[in-house]
């Protein structure tokens, strides 16, 4: 008897997709949107895909505008920081060199810690089984860094 398979992304929770080929999808459905004229004007995901440095790329190559949820010990640089271009000496030996920071990246915790306890704000989501589901949270501009 052969096996019954189900499609990737047959269901509404896409249980099939694994988080690359989710992130993939949507990319190509944020495609099909620009080819339409359309343009979603903004992009909001979780951390499950904050943290996909290809996928943050593929919104930034779109020109897309995104808010992107991530863990703590993410890194990234403050929002004031600006890459440095070191000069090329032009011989031929290579490509110029890519633009870099002179400062390492910082994990988003000691960021979100330095913008100070009055920039978050609690948010009670809903009821759980043990009460009131509330967090902290606050919304920082950086500019991302690592892989």
């Amino acid at each position: 008897m052969a096996q019954r398979t189900q499609p990737p992304c047959a269901g509404s929770a896409c249980p099939g997709c694994t988080g690359a080929l989710a992130r993939r999808l949507a990319l190509g459905l944020l495609d099909t949107l620009a080819q339409w004229q359309l343009k979603a004007p903004v992009v909001v995901a979780d951390a499950g895909d904050g943290v996909s440095t290809s996928f943050r790329r593929g919104l930034e190559a779109r020109g897309l505008s995104y808010v992107l949820a991530l863990h703590g010990k993410e890194v990234a640089h403050p929002e004031n920081t600006e890459p440095h271009q070191p000069a090329y000496g032009g011989l031929g030996l290579g490509p110029p060199p890519l633009p870099r920071y002179r400062t390492p990246p910082r994990a988003i915790s000691t960021l979100a810690a330095e913008a100070g306890a009055e920039r978050f704000t609690e948010v009670t989501w809903r009821q759980g089984s043990k009460g009131a589901m509330t967090s902290r949270f606050t919304v920082l501009t950086v500019r991302p860094a690592g892989n």
